[in-house]
């Protein structure tokens, strides 16, 4: 009876134990701080093991920034952790892969983070409007990027991409702005039906492009384009200028100085880089009589080819100087802009941490002097 009794006690205290084990206590993610438009600042984030990244909660804010951190993969779970935020933005940090699922989220922003993995859960997705994937070694993106049917912004610039298949943005009809510049794109595959019917800004700058198939016409509301910095046929450009002048799409940047073609400045790259006609043939040619002479040519005309040959040379360095001298201001010019838009952001940030720090002086300050008056 003693034995049995000592059973029951046993078996009891196991089953009061299981509930109390199977408990799952979930970890708070905290935010580093917050500014007063309810960003949240995660930074230092990391993960022992696969099991905390299911325990993880972040912050229930709409914006959050995760920054110096270091994630294996951002899955798909750490996406369903994401209670309430609307903006997502990975930075600075190393995340090297990303699955995208989540029906919360209007825009995705990866920033300098080493990721070379970007997939896309295999369901439509309305919901995410903005995807911007910058500076990173990313060279291949995945077909599953078609079910971001909501994207409007899609920003793939300063990346390693090397081939594009537009056809995969066919579904996305709210796409305005399509950036793929700063890569090393060689080829866009672009198939006769594409109809990107709403795409106003389209940037292909600063890639290994020879041409683009059936452009314009693949798009037919296009209203800005970049295209310089490309390895451009001669003959495509001489095929798009007229229908980019009849569609009255500006096209943003020039290039002036180029090592062989400049057709409506863009560069492009057919013919020979300087091709300089023989000035005079030595041969037999037919006299005004119809009999047939030697054509040697004379000392006189070829010192004036001579004279002639100085002054182009003489008009090609001032123009390729001025060329330069241009090209230089316009640089200057755009480096300005930029220097005084971070001079702002800067400004405006350094006044954001005055005021936060004001105000947290201000609260000390008062919770001092109450604490001196409750004493008193």
């Amino acid at each position: 009876m003693c034995g049995n009794s000592r059973l029951r006690f046993l078996l009891f205290t196991f089953l009061l134990a299981i509930p109390c084990s199977s408990t799952i206590i979930k970890q708070p993610i905290e935010c580093s701080r917050v500014q007063r438009n309810s960003t949240c600042f995660i930074e230092g984030l990391s993960f022992q093991s696969t099991a905390d990244e299911y325990l993880a909660v972040f912050p229930t804010l709409p914006h959050l920034i995760i920054q110096s951190s270091e994630i294996l993969h951002f899955a798909p779970h750490l996406f369903d952790a994401l209670a309430e935020t609307a903006f997502l933005t990975l930075k600075g940090s190393l995340i090297p892969a990303v699955t995208f699922r989540s029906d919360e989220l209007h825009s995705l922003r990866i920033d300098n983070t080493e990721l070379r993995e970007f997939g896309v859960a295999a369901q439509e997705n309305r919901n995410l409007n903005t995807l911007i994937i910058n500076g990173n070694p990313l060279s291949v993106i995945p077909p599953t990027v078609r079910y971001l049917t909501g994207l409007s912004i899609l920003d793939l610039s300063n990346n390693q991409l090397e081939q594009v298949q537009l056809s995969w943005f066919q579904g996305m009809e709210n796409l305005l702005v399509l950036d793929l510049s700063a890569n090393r794109i060689t080829r866009i595959d672009v198939p006769p039906s594409l109809r990107l019917g709403r795409l106003k800004n389209f940037w292909v700058n600063h890639n290994r492009l020879r041409q683009v198939a059936f452009f314009p016409h693949f798009a037919p509301s296009l209203r800005r384009v970049r295209l310089v910095e490309n390895y451009w046929s001669c003959e495509w450009v001489a095929q798009v200028r007229a229908s980019i002048w009849h569609s009255l799409i500006q096209v943003y940047g020039a290039e002036y100085l180029c090592p062989e073609e400049v057709d409506g400045g863009l560069c492009c790259y057919d013919g020979q880089w300087y091709n300089d006609p023989s000035v005079e043939r030595t041969g037999t040619g037919y006299g005004t009589g119809g009999s047939m002479v030697d054509t040697f040519p004379r000392a006189e005309s070829l010192l004036k080819v001579q004279d002639d040959n100085r002054e182009e040379v003489r008009g090609k360095q001032l123009r390729q100087t001025c060329d330069v001298l241009e090209q230089e201001y316009r640089r200057l010019v755009e480096e300005k802009e930029l220097l005084e838009r971070r001079f702002v952001n800067t400004v405006r940030e350094l006044e954001r941490t005055v005021k936060r720090l004001t105000a947290e002086l201000t609260e000390a300050q008062d919770r001092v002097r109450s604490q001196h008056l409750s004493l008193v």
